[in-house]
């Protein structure tokens, strides 16, 4: 028995000699164990072959028009194929050629470039193919040397800022006010790829690579009328128009300009620290005179405005002011109040001579808010729409709001998706104002108001992005009821 034992091994030993040069025997026949790479793509399987490197080589080698094309040394397999190591002892090996012809027809190859992601504080995202990494950054300097002077901007990175001494402006901080990452990635040859920064600039700057829209100046054309008449605001048409300096500068008769509308991508944020001297409002003081006959009036001093230092913090949204913050208010010059006499002397028997109703003593029209303040939008094309009226802010949040003339108000409500809380208040004689996001109304629907009382306070209701009051002016009807907008701004000259 133990003889049989000790026989044993030796007989195993025999047998797996045995198998191993049968196995070495048969190597060449179909049922021999192949190492192969399965090809599949988006998870169908294409085929195998003998080695992964020799079919990406060969795609390298034959898309010549490719790396021609992008100015690249690699061209890679598209996005969706899986290459996997086997072993097998059946099927059919192709050649790298029929399997990359198989590619081919099916799907787009790829080539190394980066992703650009752009996410705003909604969660919408908007992503960007580029070639190298750098052209994002030189394609955000242009966009941001759009909206402000590239000096400023080179003198606020490099901290040579001109300091205030009495008035002007410094630059805080410069930021996008997005989450933007960029990786590395196989971007797939049927996609845009941007390879320079002015392609990219455009992009970033109009939102589409449409061709630009355009315009033949015609007589009489300025600046400010193509731009208008064109839905654009003049910052937008100088944008579009690098060639023009200002909206001083003067069109040639047959020249053509670029009426494109600008839909920037990204939100350049440019936070600025602003100091200017502006007009402390002299008032207007009444004294009764009884040497004088009812319903006239005689100017006994004259007013004259003061002057004020406002400090301020304004935000710029791609070159758009956003409502603004007054920190400070120094009294430089105190303003001389204008005082005007009012008659009170009776006409003999009573009879009243000469008509009509006493001259106002500062115009028909009165602001509709508190000094200092500051227009930080005016009536002009944002972004292809029309703003019809102007933005005031800087006055507080729940500062007085004044009518700006004698009327009747008509309507008061809250529309929190757009205007907030508002008032319109009719004029009388096709004239309407509006006043919008507003904390609140004091005034109420078919009130008689007088110019200067207040009907409501400062907000940030409705689409707001800060304290402010949108005054509207319209002729010829109710704001969004057939009444036309004009500019507030007109009704003061």
């Amino acid at each position: 028995m133990n003889k049989l034992k000790s026989y044993i091994p030796v007989v195993i030993s025999l047998i797996i000699s045995f198998l191993i040069i049968g196995v070495g025997y048969n190597s060449n026949n179909d049922d021999a164990v192949k190492e192969v790479y399965k090809v599949y793509l988006d998870g169908k399987l294409l085929g195998a072959i003998k080695s992964k490197e020799d079919l990406e080589n060969h795609i390298n080698r034959e898309q010549k028009d490719l790396k021609e094309e992008y100015g690249v040394k690699k061209i890679y397999v598209p996005n969706g194929i899986d290459i996997e190591k086997c072993l097998t002892h059946k099927g059919t090996i192709l050649t790298e050629d029929q399997i990359y012809n198989k590619i081919k027809k099916k799907k787009s190859f790829t080539i190394k470039g980066y992703v650009v992601s752009i996410v705003d504080s909604e969660g919408k995202e908007i992503k960007i193919n580029i070639l190298k990494k750098d052209l994002f950054d030189k394609a955000v300097k242009k966009v941001l040397n759009a909206f402000v002077d590239s000096k400023q901007v080179n003198d606020y990175k490099n901290d040579t800022q001109a300091k205030i001494e009495t008035t002007g402006s410094l630059i805080e901080n410069i930021y996008i006010d997005q989450t933007v990452t960029i990786k590395e990635s196989y971007i797939s040859t049927d996609e845009l790829i941007f390879q320079d920064e002015t392609t990219l600039t455009k992009y970033l700057l109009f939102g589409s690579l449409d061709k630009d829209q355009e315009y033949v100046v015609k007589p009489g054309d300025t600046i400010e009328t193509v731009a208008f008449n064109n839905s654009l605001g003049v910052e937008e048409f100088l944008i579009v128009n690098p060639e023009f300096t200002s909206s001083n500068n003067l069109l040639s008769v047959g020249q053509t300009v670029s009426v494109a509308l600008i839909d920037p991508i990204l939100n350049i944020v440019v936070e600025k620290h602003i100091v200017e001297d502006m007009d402390k409002q002299f008032e207007t003081i009444e004294k009764e005179d009884s040497s004088l006959y009812v319903g006239t009036t005689k100017t006994e001093t004259e007013g004259v405005n003061g002057v004020q230092r406002v400090t301020q913090k304004v935000k710029y949204v791609n070159g758009e002011a956003q409502p603004a913050i007054i920190t400070n208010v120094e009294v430089i010059k105190e303003p001389i109040n204008k005082v005007v006499l009012k008659g009170t002397k009776s006409y003999i028997g009573g009879a009243y001579i000469g008509g009509g109703v006493p001259a106002t003593t500062s115009g028909m029209w009165g602001w509709p808010t508190i000094s200092p303040y500051i227009i930080t939008s005016e009536f002009k094309y944002r972004w292809g729409k029309l703003h019809a009226g102007i933005d005031i802010s800087g006055c507080g949040y729940g500062s007085p709001v004044y009518a700006v003339r004698d009327g009747v108000v008509v309507r008061t409500g809250n529309n929190p998706g757009a205007d907030g809380i508002y008032a319109i208040i009719d004029h009388g004689d096709g004239y309407y104002s509006i006043y919008m996001h507003m904390a609140s109304v004091i005034a109420r629907s078919g009130q008689t108001v007088k110019r200067g009382q207040v009907i409501g306070t400062m907000g940030n209701s409705g689409r707001s992005t800060g304290t402010h009051l949108h005054l509207g002016i319209y002729v010829g009807g109710e704001p969004y009821r057939g009444g036309s907008p004009i500019n507030p701004l007109s009704v003061y000259r």
